[in-house]
């Protein structure tokens, strides 16, 4: 027979060990807590022997993989994005995909993500849960089954970990693989017990087997459980991430299996949103659902149906050969063209240090023209909230809101404009959710498709140094004390007339800061009085943390990113800078944009316009000629 083999692949900032036999179309199975790939060493042999290439790789935090030691490294995009990478490295363009358990709960999420990237899926156990915006799962769960349920237990960093090691680790193994069934699992707090105090079965199930927990026992001991520990304390960061795809559909070919028996499934609210329709409705490409079936090992719980018995071969064999050599679909990527909105609504997005009224003249041009016009202050800026933590300005973070604006108004889909870092945030929404956008004009920034070996932000320090002005924002609390020590109006006055051909560079404090910095003696003549004393006055009142935070998230975007390296943005475009615009002076840009790089990475681009002699603000400086260009292009949809 021939023999598993193993590997180490270098992905996402990790070293993965990945577990693999057989040639042929791929399977990709992904396990959940607390297991490896070694859960899914019979259905391997089984599927290889049928001529798929099967690879089952130890998850992050897991076995003979790296666990970094920090929860927040844990979330749904870091994990899809390791797989994502192992494919790369692979040379694997897509795969049918198999997930249990919290294995499951990523297949969901790289299926929504990078639909492209999976043929078909088969899901056991944990059914697809749709973000809710008022309440987290984990905070609903804990809302219904107290403090003590085994997911708010495993909060608590180092406390859980202490009390599994209160027990030897072969019985904490024996304790979980056979505790999540019909009953929840309630952890004790240590003054009542603690996890010492639960009983294992007196009977274990066959499938309990001492190979099992020796070969499980031995890495657990050298690893320790946090790894596994951290998906549950990453979880409400993983819902807070996820606001983007609130409302999304799943657009993979399904199949869903559950035993009568699982714990996720008899969570609450779960069987009727399967039974009602309403998963179906989520996950419109659902083939099946098998929830009902009387087999032994299905009772058992949901370790047991992978563990020892042919059934979980059968139901997985059964789907995929359905699919072997069949396009997927691409559906989730294309361009949603609803032409019974009677009345198309613009989305403006903002840069830095802009507001909403950057788009004042557009807006009133356009809506004249029969348009609905819509330009929030983004997150951080002007009259909308401003949350103090860098964290809290990834891109993530910036979509999650605005389909959130979209979905409050009631607006389907947009005609999307933005510039600046408003430009960077339009690439993203319409590659996130490419159904909620017809069009964009881009204005200025152009798509920066991620590279896994160096950050966009990274480059740029290293090509031009620690005193570029990108830089310079880096540092909280710094460049806000350096900024106050110039007036408002005179700082806005140097923002708006530096970001050109030449290099923005903000000397430190000490060679005379940002006050060294001199506006030119003939302003330009859209930087009126009364440009300035609207943004000075608002500034005056917020400071310039918000907008300086989207900066200070940059590398956090480039990390959270990773799901989506190599993908293609894919809504009709019309791309306008100025012959003096800063960001298409960056090292690279614009031989990217010549070369067809950009018409690849963007393959709607319909329009490229360099306008001679202009800057970087270009929305402000030619309203009238960004509105016609505006125009022009998005009343074709």
């Amino acid at each position: 027979m021939e023999k598993i083999e193993h590997s180490t692949v270098s992905t996402n900032g990790i070293n993965m060990h990945v577990a693999s036999i057989g040639t042929g179309p791929t399977v990709l199975f992904l396990h959940g807590f607390p297991e490896l790939w070694y859960s899914w060493r019979h259905q391997m042999l089984s599927l290889s022997s049928l001529g798929f290439r099967c690879i089952a790789p130890d998850l992050r935090g897991y076995g003979d993989t790296d666990a970094p030691p920090s929860p927040e490294s844990y979330s749904v995009c870091h994990i899809v994005g390791d797989l994502i990478g192992l494919l790369d490295h692979l040379g694997i363009n897509q795969v049918f995909l198999v997930g249990h358990d919290w294995g499951a709960f990523i297949a969901w999420y790289l299926s929504l993500f990078r639909p492209d990237r999976v043929k078909a899926m088969v899901i056991l156990g944990v059914a697809y849960n749709p973000r809710k915006p008022e309440m987290s799962f984990l905070d609903g769960l804990r809302a219904f089954f107290g403090d003590d349920f085994y997911m708010c237990r495993f909060q608590e960093q180092g406390e859980i970990e202490k009390d599994f090691a209160s027990d030897d680790t072969a019985s904490v193994l024996k304790k979980l693989y056979t505790s999540f069934g019909s009953t929840p699992l309630i952890i004790p707090k240590e003054k009542d017990g603690g996890f010492k105090s639960l009983k294992a079965p007196d009977t274990l199930p066959s499938w309990v087997s001492k190979e099992l927990i020796n070969y499980c026992a031995n890495k657990f001991n050298q690893t320790g459980f946090t790894g596994g520990l951290n998906y549950y304390r990453a979880a409400n960061l993983s819902w807070e991430l996820l606001a983007p795809w609130t409302g999304a559909q799943i657009k993979v070919p399904t199949k869903y299996i559950a035993g009568e028996q699982e714990s996720t499934y008899l969570f609450p609210g779960v069987k009727e949103y399967i039974e009602s329709g309403d998963f179906k409705k989520d996950v419109p490409l659902l083939e099946e659902v098998r929830c009902e079936i009387k087999d032994d090992a299905y009772k058992l719980g949901p370790i047991a149906f992978i563990e020892g018995t042919e059934m979980a071969n059968i139901e997985i064999k059964q789907k995929i050969e359905k699919y072997h050599a069949i396009p997927i679909s691409t559906q989730a990527l294309v361009l949603s063209n609803n032409r019974q909105v009677l009345r198309p609504t613009v989305l403006f997005l903002h840069g830095f240090p802009e507001l909403w009224y950057s788009w004042r003249h557009h807006m009133l041009s356009l809506s004249s023209l029969g348009f609905r016009c819509i330009a929030p202050d983004l997150r951080g800026y002007g009259d909308t909230d401003a949350p103090p933590s860098p964290e809290s300005y990834s891109v993530l973070h910036i979509v999650g809101d605005l389909i959130g604006l979209l979905d409050h108004l009631g607006i389907n889909q947009v005609l999307l404009v933005g510039h600046d870092w408003g430009a960077f945030t339009a690439w993203y929404l319409s590659l996130f959710r490419p159904d909620r956008v017809k069009a964009m004009v881009i204005l200025g920034v152009a798509y920066f498709p991620r590279k896994p070996e160096m950050s966009f932000f990274d480059g740029l320090r290293a090509f031009y140094g620690d005193d570029f002005y990108m830089c310079r924002f880096q540092e909280q609390g710094e460049i806000e004390k350096d900024f106050a020590s110039d007036d408002t109006a005179s700082v806005l006055r140097k923002l708006y007339t530096s970001f050109g051909s030449t290099p923005l560079i903000i000397p430190k404090e000490k060679d005379g800061g940002f006050k060294s910095i001199k506006a030119p003696d003939t302003l330009p003549s859209w930087v009126s009085e009364e440009v300035i004393n609207y943004y000075a006055n608002k500034f005056n009142q917020t400071g310039f943390t918000g907008g300086l935070n989207y900066y200070r998230a940059f590398n956090l975007s480039w990390e959270l990113l990773a799901p989506w390296t190599g993908a293609q943005i894919k809504v009709p475009t019309k791309y306008i800078a100025g012959e003096q615009e800063s960001t298409y002076l960056f090292p690279g840009v614009k031989e990217y944009i010549k070369s067809g790089g950009f018409k690849k990475d963007v393959p709607l681009l319909e329009e490229v316009v360099i306008m001679e002699g202009l800057p970087h603000f270009i929305n402000q400086a030619k309203p009238e000629e960004i509105s016609t260009l505006i125009y022009e292009f998005i009343k074709k949809f």
